[in-house]
């Protein structure tokens, strides 16, 4: 069976167990060169391990409860299930991703699939933010360790998940303070990173959660589609924050949603 045949056989909707809810907690598992293995928790009852890694723009997960594995990017509408296209190399299938109630439109897949993640150079995603690729080299060390992950529950590193969960480092906002209000007024904006380091960028939820979208390398921007109501945070590695809440503005010009970062 081609790669093709085997995507095209593959595709199954279900999701892994039931949904995530807007509380779910992500700890890091552990960091393989540009893959991070992370635990993700739902009320403090294991959800999933996800190998995740990011093209400068868009973060890719795979993830697994130890039984299935799916595979998403964030997704930021209300849709609960989006189509879109994905493949290696030149494939290119169609499917329709369902959205999950953390944030992020998934679709199942299956142990051939999962496979070519491991043999194929690249993989694309076309969905909501257009055409997005990802380099695929250290994805077979980066499976195997959320395997490893979703086997231990995630226990790894669980003393440590107070200390990395995002907002609580240096200089981020109290707990609640921020949130989403609605979604009737769209507008893009612009982070900068004019830092020597990568940064985060946080979305803040309709209940105060946070949600990682970009990591940004030093002198990198990307542009984000979002609404008047909805609040972004940059952190550093260490999870503290940027001193500033950012608001879009959709009745500014673009020197009013361009979001400069600088860490010292």
């Amino acid at each position: 069976m081609t790669i093709r045949q085997s995507l095209s056989a593959g595709i199954v909707l279900a999701a892994l167990g039931s949904p995530l809810s807007a509380w779910a907690d992500e700890t890091a598992f552990e960091q393989l060169g540009r893959w991070s293995v992370t635990a993700v928790s739902n009320g403090g009852k294991f959800a999933y391990c996800s190998a995740d890694v990011d093209n400068g723009k868009v973060q890719l997960r795979l993830a697994t409860n130890g039984d299935t594995w799916r595979v998403g990017v964030p997704y930021y509408e209300s849709k609960k299930k989006i189509a879109g296209y994905y493949g290696f190399g030149d494939a290119a299938e169609q499917a329709d991703f369902k959205v999950s109630e953390e944030g992020w439109a998934f679709l199942a897949i299956d142990g051939d699939q999962l496979n070519a993640f491991r043999s194929n150079p690249s993989f694309s995603i076309n969905l909501d933010r257009g055409l997005q690729s990802w380099k695929l080299s250290g994805a077979g060390a980066a499976i195997e360790k959320a395997s490893a992950c979703a086997r231990s529950k995630g226990q790894k590193q669980a003393a440590a998940a107070a200390s990395s969960t995002p907002g609580t480092g240096r200089d981020c906002p109290p707990a609640g303070k921020y949130r989403s209000q609605n979604s009737a007024r769209p507008v893009t904006v612009t982070f900068f990173n004019g830092s020597k380091h990568p940064v985060e960028i946080y979305w803040i939820g309709f209940d105060g959660q946070w949600k990682k979208y970009h990591t940004l390398g030093p002198d990198k921007n990307v542009d984000q589609k979002t609404f008047a109501t909805h609040p972004w945070v940059a952190t550093d590695a260490r999870g503290n924050c940027f001193r500033e809440v950012f608001m879009p503005d959709p009745d500014g010009g673009p020197e009013n949603n361009n979001f400069q970062v600088w860490f010292d």
